[in-house]
């Protein structure tokens, strides 16, 4: 799964059973007395994606019968995946919005519900089947999302070439496209000792026009290639998914001979179910190469997963304001007393982005330099002060120290980084804060250092809050100088709060 994914951790059946009558019928409990449901049964895995999206994303959705569920992890995957080309192929600094395609948009327009929600994209959406597309607009204005998503009925065989405005740059298209070829429906074994694999379990609700077309997936591919060729000024991104492995190499050869300036492939990983995602773009400046994969096997470096924190109301400062808005509001005053450029990238009611670019390391050794300011004010006022002796920083922060204030390749900022403030997806009583870097001499583990120190001025308890306040002890690290009643009557001669605070 894509490291962002809700679902690595998987869902909790017997909340959701408890929580959705609809979803209840539908679970059993296993002999090891675990709660689950059937998964060829095409009822339950539509009431466990119906549940899903409501629980975790808000979204009032109705999937008709007759048509194809959408495996919700999987499809998360690839818009995941889809986030990660946008920050390649459009920096947050020069962006706006978000204006993606969904080719296909299926019966409940998934992909461009979750871009809506999770991001506040915005989406031109297709679909050449009736009842998908009746079914689509229905969902769209259920969620009130009118205003990011734009339904487009078109005719069948048909992608993009006459269905979009080329007054438009988008960022992106996206499509998961029918896997099967109409004329021989049915998937191929690669070997003959193998058995003969059967449908998605998904697909046996699904229609014969949304698994199957005339040439299979590369050849639907293709045309969507040879679309891309007329609109490579009016797209910076290209994509697809891909259902067979045997379907990559063809589709790398006509990307190839087509004479694109980068591309890149991904795998999602859902259970046993293994997809692939391809992206293509004709712009110089976009390089899809250094857009790592997500394939463990052969990544050679680690994926850059953002550090996360989660705040619960009890840790919070400020009592009185605990929402997602407030959250972002106070880490971005904090960011901007580093003295960072912040710039608001999303700033919807559940989900907030914000984009920071540092010049320099503001953020380390804090306690230090208050206590030289400190010093320097004590002398400067002729006033006599107990010093205390600093304890030696570790190794560790004196070599990272050394790295990040060393000569940079790119003079113009030291660090550039996402803070991410959401409703949590797996506690709801809890707000998620992440921290991401994006780029910068700085180094990744930066954006950790910067986590912690959010989390000391912000996301700690206040000590003048009696609901709150907790009994302080000395770190062991000082029991060495006079021992622990030493320095506890050390600490009750001073009354210094301020210096409490500071050790």
């Amino acid at each position: 799964m894509h490291p962002r994914n809700p679902y690595c951790s998987p869902p909790d059946f017997k909340e959701l059973a408890m929580k959705y009558p609809e979803f209840r019928k539908h679970a059993k409990q296993k002999l090891s007395g675990k709660i689950g449901i059937d998964f060829t049964d095409p009822a339950a895995v539509r009431a466990l994606t119906t549940v899903l999206l409501k629980k975790d994303f808000n979204l009032e959705v109705e999937l008709p019968p007759d048509r194809l569920i959408p495996t919700l992890p999987l499809r998360l995957n690839y818009l995941l995946w889809i986030e990660d080309l946008v920050n390649v192929s459009h920096p947050v600094s020069d962006r706006k919005s978000v204006h993606g395609i969904d080719i296909g948009s299926g019966a409940c327009c998934i992909y461009s519900l979750l871009g809506a929600r999770r991001n506040n994209w915005h989406f031109t959406s297709t679909e050449a089947d009736e009842i998908n597309f009746s079914s689509s607009i229905q969902t769209v204005q259920r969620n009130g999302l009118n205003e990011n998503i734009t339904l487009l009925k078109v005719a069948p065989e048909s992608l993009l070439v006459g269905n979009i405005s080329t007054d438009i740059i988008y960022d992106f298209t996206m499509c998961n496209p029918p896997f099967f070829d109409i004329d021989d429906f049915g998937p191929k074994s690669r070997s003959e000792k193998r058995p003969q694999p059967i449908c998605p379990k998904s697909g046996g609700s699904s229609s014969i026009s949304e698994i199957a077309v005339k040439g299979g997936e590369v050849r639907f591919v293709q045309q969507l290639i040879e679309d891309s060729v007329t609109l490579k000024n009016n797209v910076r991104v290209f994509s697809t998914m891909v259902g067979h492995k045997a379907s990559l190499s063809p589709i790398e050869d006509l990307l190839k001979k087509t004479g694109v300036a980068s591309f890149t492939k991904s795998e999602f990983h859902q259970g046993r179910t293994m997809r692939w995602g391809i992206a293509w773009t004709f712009r110089e400046d976009v390089a899809l190469s250094d857009l790592s994969s997500n394939n463990p096997k052969k990544q050679t470096t680690k994926p850059l997963i953002p550090f996360k924190y989660l705040v619960h109301r009890d840790t919070w400062t400020e009592h009185h304001e605990y929402s997602v808005v407030c959250v972002m509001a106070k880490i971005i005053d904090q960011l901007q007393e580093l003295k960072m450029q912040v710039k608001r990238v999303s700033e919807g009611k559940s989900r907030r982005v914000a984009e920071f670019t540092a010049k320099e390391n503001t953020w380390s050794n804090q306690r230090r330099r208050r206590r030289a300011e400190k010093q320097r004010s004590n002398e400067e006022s002729g006033e006599n002060c107990l010093q205390i002796s600093e304890e030696p920083e570790p190794k560790k922060a004196k070599v990272d120290d050394e790295v990040a204030s060393g000569p940079q390749k790119n003079d113009s900022f030291f660090l550039k980084g996402l803070v991410i403030v959401e409703k949590s997806p797996e506690d709801n009583d809890a707000i998620a804060a992440y921290v991401q870097w994006l780029e910068g001499g700085a180094g990744r583990e930066s954006t950790n250092q910067i986590l912690q120190y959010l989390k000391n001025r912000l996301f700690t308890n206040d000590e003048h809050d009696p609901k709150t306040t907790t009994i302080w002890r000395p770190p062991s690290r000082y029991y060495h100088y006079q021992g622990y009643c030493d320095v506890y009557q050390l600490f009750k001669v001073l009354d210094d709060k301020r210096l409490l605070h500071a050790l």
